[in-house]
């Protein structure tokens, strides 16, 4: 089960503090999987993984029953699906885009659990809520 996502850029703040201070020490080179912060040391079957893409880090917090490459793999499928969005995701896209950024992860996950990896599925998914969106919007009061 998926328990939480953090994307952060590089500076930040208790758990995402100690999470940045873990993951930024690391080279791009060394292993992408964590030993929990010590604010989550009693829970021993969470575990920390990362993806470093530019600017920003994709942190996924699971438990043991999660297979690591899976998670690199969800996380680059993510990823994958904010940049086709949004052409080369970026740190203000994310926070003003954030409804994107949220409808691209409930496609992925839902209740902690992953329902979808198809980047065409989420992408056209996302492309069809938003265009209910926009014209739901467009209606005036007097239909």
């Amino acid at each position: 089960m998926i328990h939480s996502v953090l994307i952060y850029v590089e500076t930040q703040q208790l758990l995402l503090q100690q999470v940045y201070e873990l993951v930024v020490a690391r080279t791009d080179a060394q292993c992408s999987f964590l030993t929990p912060p010590p604010l989550l040391e009693d829970h021993s079957d969470i575990k920390v993984i990362y993806r470093h893409y530019a600017t920003l880090y994709f942190v996924f917090v699971v438990d043991q029953q999660e297979s690591e490459l899976g998670i690199l793999d969800l996380i680059q499928v993510f990823v994958q699906v904010l940049n086709t969005c949004f052409h080369n995701v970026s740190e203000l896209d994310l926070v003003f885009g954030w409804q994107v950024l949220e409808a691209a992860l409930e496609e992925i996950v839902q209740g902690g659990m992953v329902i979808d990896t198809s980047i065409r599925k989420i992408f056209a998914a996302i492309d069809e809520a938003n265009k209910q969106d926009i014209s739901s919007t467009q209606k005036t009061w007097w239909g």
